[in-house]
């Protein structure tokens, strides 16, 4: 029997290698017990994060066949697209947190560069954001402009 695992992005796997590359360097030179412990308090907080952001209030519990319906047809659409652009904005938000940990770190190792990874990490940090998802809301107003 085959384990399954859920898809995971590149830019979660990024981030997760960055955060214990931060775990690494604060406990380095000191005991495994040490280290070990930080990963798990690491892990333990990575997993509550993950419930908590799981959770739908309202939806632990049997309800009423009415009330779930009604519930039902009122998220289908909407909390699928906000919860699809709240990701995508999240994702760009931990890749320019990569970008400039990685510049930082490239920095803190006593490398120069005549500031080029520093120029190149903040253009990364200051562009503009871009929304990729449109919203129902932007759709609309598209619409009405044509």
């Amino acid at each position: 029997m085959a384990t399954q695992f859920a898809h995971v992005e590149v830019d979660e796997r990024d981030l997760a290698d960055a955060q214990l590359d931060d775990i690494a360097l604060a406990h380095e030179g000191e005991p495994w017990p040490a280290w070990k412990g930080a990963v798990v308090e690491w892990h333990v907080q990575t997993l509550a994060r993950v419930r908590a952001e799981s959770w739908i209030p309202g939806m632990s519990g049997e309800q009423d066949p009415m009330v779930e319906r009604a519930l039902s047809r009122f998220s289908s659409y909407h909390m699928r697209t906000t919860i699809e652009r709240l990701r995508e904005e999240n994702a760009a938000l931990q890749k320019k947190l990569v970008v400039a940990v990685t510049c930082a770190r490239f920095y803190a190792a006593g490398a120069t560069d005549a500031g080029a990874c520093a120029r190149t990490a903040l253009a990364t940090l200051l562009a503009p954001e871009t929304m990729v998802t449109a919203t129902p809301a932007s759709a609309r107003r598209g619409t009405r402009r044509n």
